[in-house]
Parts: structure tokens; sequence; C-alpha cells
């Protein structure tokens, strides 16, 4: 019995810090890793003659990218992760955050990508790029930053929420990083949805689970004894 009982509590030890390791690093609402990328729902080049397809890449396949985008990527959750808050990043968000009077310590990034195009030979003579993309986490939405060539954070200026807020459409004349930044909370007080939590969900009801079997094993013990 004790040997089950050890057993039992270094489970739920285990299950409690993988649940830990899967709680969101601060400046996400959950964990960028766990998170599928936006899909994309429209993507038109303002030129006509180009042939380019936009692929999008959540951070979690970020092994799938060539390494130069891979690196902007991680740049841009090293970026996310070590601002004390996230309107550090960029100070046009930060005149937004203050225009709509929103507490600043509740904003957070719901999802980071990257977005660029394959298969277009012209993309020295490109424009904008309109693109819309369908997230989950949109009713919450407040801005989409995007990381340039040079690591530096943007406001992309016309990202709006359309479709009664199940899509979000930009125009962009470049790519790499995006991040779409959220309200944490809502006008009842609600947090919004934080993207893909399942596992946490799994873990949590595993420890809980383990904590029922030990207690059982301790009272059956105990009633051997008595």
């Amino acid at each position: 019995m004790k040997k089950a009982a050890t057993l039992c509590l270094s489970l739920v030890l285990l299950l409690s810090l993988s649940l830990t390791a899967l709680a969101a690093p601060d400046g996400f609402i959950s964990s960028p890793s766990g998170n599928p990328a936006p899909t994309i729902i429209d993507f038109i080049p303002a030129n006509d003659d180009c042939t380019a397809t936009a692929v999008i890449t959540s951070y979690g396949d970020r092994h799938n990218l060539p390494d130069a985008l891979r690196t902007m990527l991680e740049k841009a959750y090293s970026d996310i992760t070590n601002a004390g808050n996230i309107t550090e990043l960029n100070t046009a968000l930060a005149q937004l955050v203050e225009e709509k009077q929103l507490n600043s310590s509740k904003l957070v990034v719901s999802d980071l990508f990257d977005i660029h195009v394959t298969g277009c030979d012209y993309h020295s003579e490109h424009r904008d790029f309109d693109i819309t993309l369908a997230a989950e986490t949109l009713k919450h939405f407040v801005a989409l930053l995007h990381m340039n060539a040079e690591g530096v954070w943007e406001i992309v200026a016309d990202a709006t929420v359309v479709s009664n807020g199940e899509h979000l459409q930009f125009s962009v004349d470049a790519f790499s990083p995006f991040a779409i930044v959220v309200d944490t909370t809502s006008e009842s007080g609600d947090t919004p949805p934080t993207g893909n939590n399942g596992m946490i969900y799994l873990w949590g009801t595993l420890v809980v689970a383990a904590g029922a079997l030990l207690i059982l094993i301790c009272y059956k013990t105990k009633k051997q004894k008595a």
C-alpha cells in the first residue's frame, strides 16, 4: 500500500508540474505553442498579375519555417514575453489604449503567427495585400501588431473586425510575424476564450483523479490497520 501511495503522490506532483508548464507565459492569453494559426479566409494582392499564395504558420509550427522566418518569429515571442506591458512594444498601441481608456495591464497576445508568400516571381513589384483571417478571440480584439524586417513592432492601422466578430480584415505591404492583441476583461468582467486549452483541462482532470485515488488508498490503509 505504501508503494502505491508513493506512486500516486508522485503522479499528482508530476501532473501538477506539467499543468504549470502548460500555463500561458507572460504576455500571452494561452500557450502560443498550443494554439493553431488563424485561418486565411481571403488573400487579394493589389497587383492583378501576382500569383502569390499566402502561407500562415503558428508559433507552435515554427519548425516548418525557413531559418530566417523562424528566427524572426522566435524574436517576436521573446519580445512579447519580456515586455513588462504589451504597450511597450509600440507607441501607437499605447496611444490607442489611452484613447480607448483601456487597462493596459489587461492586454495580452492571443495569437502569434507568421505570414509569408510563395509562388510569385514579381514580389519586388507588389504593393499592398488585402487579407482576411478567422481567429477565435476576435470578439475582444484591440489591435494587430506586425514585426517588420528590422525587428521593430508596428501597428496595422486598418485592421478591422468584420463578419460579426468572426474575421479580421487588414492590408499590409510586408510580412513576417503578426500578433493579435486582445483585452482579457470584457464588459461583464469575463475572460475571453483562450484558444487551445484542451490539454490543460485533460491534465487537470488527471490531477484530480490521481488525488482521489491517493485518498482512497490512504483510507483503505487506515481501515486495515484499525
